[in-house]
């Protein structure tokens, strides 16, 4: 049973490892021009900076085996945060005895190596969706893809789904053709689908021209326009050349300049650190990313459906169980297990 995986984050490849470890072969699509999703590092003239996920901890046995596993080859560094958190208009430290883990040299480093031997086609946006029941007889039975030039792969006898919500009921929808056999079941699963659990989010990095006077390395943001603050230059292998901060906007800021131009974020985000840290601040460089779908809503409910059996479809993504890197690779691996059980 070939089974195709549509994303190439950190669920999509937990579920594609764990399918192709248990002998299944398994392709893996995705738009972005390398595999990593939110978990993705750009490189600059000092190191790599990371603009999504700025570190991981490992809570669970199935999680913390599988860090263990990535340490030992080398794909990862533990980054030994020196924590601040700003709340009341105050800056105090926020110590604690949390294990964060960055990929090495880059944040997307065990993701590459989880699809290391997985084909996987970058650049290839899947726009439309069509399954094929097994009581139609004119053509092979499954999941066909197409992609923004129409060409078409599969047939695939499972299909795994690890785009945001809002993603997945557009590309859910084309496969909903009338009178299809599976349209009240693939009709359920969009219904159940909450567009508005992940949220937007900005991330802005700021080159400064000196160094910042503080013993802070992290600082989370309880208050006003932004919710994260990171020395990229604290971390092993990140930057160290320089003084970079990563400054992630709150989801209300984000969506209020949701169109904002890049020199508007950068200002934006100089002077929310100059307010934090009371100081003035003199900035070389600056570099933006618009994350659409990135910080989870806690006011929406998650959807409880996660396999359909009907169709063999299945649904994996951090926001399923809460957001965190390790909820994306717990999810994936369910839902891997639940294609293996019902195949």
């Amino acid at each position: 049973m070939t089974v195709a995986v549509i994303g190439a984050g950190m669920a999509g490849a937990a579920a594609a490892n764990t399918l192709q470890l248990a002998g299944w072969p398994v392709e893996v699509f995705d738009k972005g021009r390398s595999v990593g999703g939110r978990m993705s590092s750009k490189r600059s003239a000092g190191g790599y900076l990371d603009m999504g996920a700025q570190y991981f901890t490992a809570r669970s046995e199935l999680f913390t085996q599988q860090v263990s596993q990535w340490l030992s080859a080398g794909l990862l560094s533990q980054w030994p945060a020196v924590c601040y958190r700003f709340d009341r208009a105050k800056l105090s430290e926020s110590a604690d005895q949390t294990a964060r883990y960055i990929g090495s040299p880059a944040m997307q480093a065990p993701v590459k190596a989880l699809l290391a031997s997985i084909p996987t086609h970058l650049n290839c946006q899947i726009t439309r969706i069509h399954y094929i029941d097994p009581v139609d007889a004119t053509e092979a039975n499954g999941w066909y893809l197409y992609d923004e030039h129409n060409t078409s792969f599969g047939p695939y006898q499972a299909l795994v789904l690890t785009l945001p919500p809002v993603q997945l009921q557009s590309l859910l929808a084309t496969a909903c053709q009338p009178e299809a056999p599976a349209q009240a079941t693939l009709s359920s699963v969009i219904a159940q689908l909450q567009p508005q659990v992940l949220l937007p989010c900005w991330a802005v990095n700021l080159q400064l021209a000196q160094p910042l006077q503080t013993l802070a390395d992290a600082v989370f943001v309880k208050e006003g326009n932004i919710s994260w603050l990171a020395r990229q230059n604290s971390k092993p292998g990140r930057a160290s050349q320089d003084e970079n901060w990563l400054v992630h906007f709150s989801p209300q800021c984000s969506a209020l300049h949701l169109s904002a131009a890049p020199a508007q974020l950068i200002a934006l985000a100089k002077a929310e650190l100059e307010l934090i840290f009371d100081q003035p601040l003199q900035v070389s460089n600056g570099l933006t990313h618009r994350w659409l779908y990135a910080q989870i809503n806690p006011a929406v409910s998650q959807p409880t459906l996660h396999y359909d059996r009907t169709t063999k479809l299945a649904i994996a993504g951090d926001w399923l169980l809460g957001g965190r890197v390790e909820n994306a690779y717990l999810s994936g691996v369910a839902a891997a297990k639940e294609i293996l059980a019902n195949g």
